[in-house]
């Protein structure tokens, strides 16, 4: 499993935006750069740099689905991903859950805000005014900063899940859970329900 650990490791995917002036790439289970093209910075206004934004997360991620399911399938392997085709009762809770499962990412600044059930389609926020205030440099940092919360919130979110369906009784995701559960049965938001966009 070693060489098709390091190979899904090295799972490199670049894409350009819908109207070609921003382009991203993720490696591995990391999202490294997203990039503008020269002069459209100040040509976007927020809501137009949202559906932008959004658009290339779903295109990113899906191209990384796609080839991390190539790796496996010329591993001879078989990756399941619908719930149909689970071979048990916890897996097809897991492959549920994660199927819809909500997360949210936050930029340091909290300006830029990425959400996505299920890796599938994603939606942007960006506070209104932020790019008056930030110059490109800064945009990109704070974006690649909520792609990058994002993704360690949804892998967090995955554990979590994993020990709800598998009984991993891992003692700190346990806690974590049963606390949500208790919050949800007060009434309260969890953490990275709907209420936290």
């Amino acid at each position: 499993m070693g060489e098709l650990a390091d190979r899904l490791a090295r799972v490199t995917v670049q894409v350009t935006s819908p109207d070609g002036n921003l382009r991203a790439r993720v490696r591995g289970r990391r999202f490294e750069t997203v990039e503008l093209r020269l002069g459209s910075y100040r040509r976007y206004r927020e809501r137009e740099l949202e559906h932008q934004l959004a658009r290339t997360a779903t295109l990113l991620f899906t191209g990384r689905e796609r080839a991390v399911a190539q790796i496996i399938a010329d591993a001879g392997l078989r990756r399941r991903t619908d719930p149909a085709d689970a071979r048990d009762p916890a897996q097809r809770r897991y492959l549920d859950l994660i199927r819809t499962m909500p997360v949210v990412g936050t930029g340091p600044g909290e300006r830029v805000r990425f959400r996505s059930a299920g890796m599938i389609e994603w939606t942007c926020r960006i506070e209104d005014g932020t790019l008056r205030r930030l110059d490109e440099a800064e945009f990109a940092t704070e974006t690649v900063g909520a792609a990058a919360d994002f993704l360690r919130r949804r892998a967090h979110e995955t554990r979590l899940a994993k020990d709800e369906c598998y009984g991993l009784a891992i003692p700190a995701l346990t806690r974590e859970r049963e606390a949500r559960a208790r919050s949800l049965a007060r009434g309260e938001p969890a953490p990275y329900t709907e209420d936290a966009w």
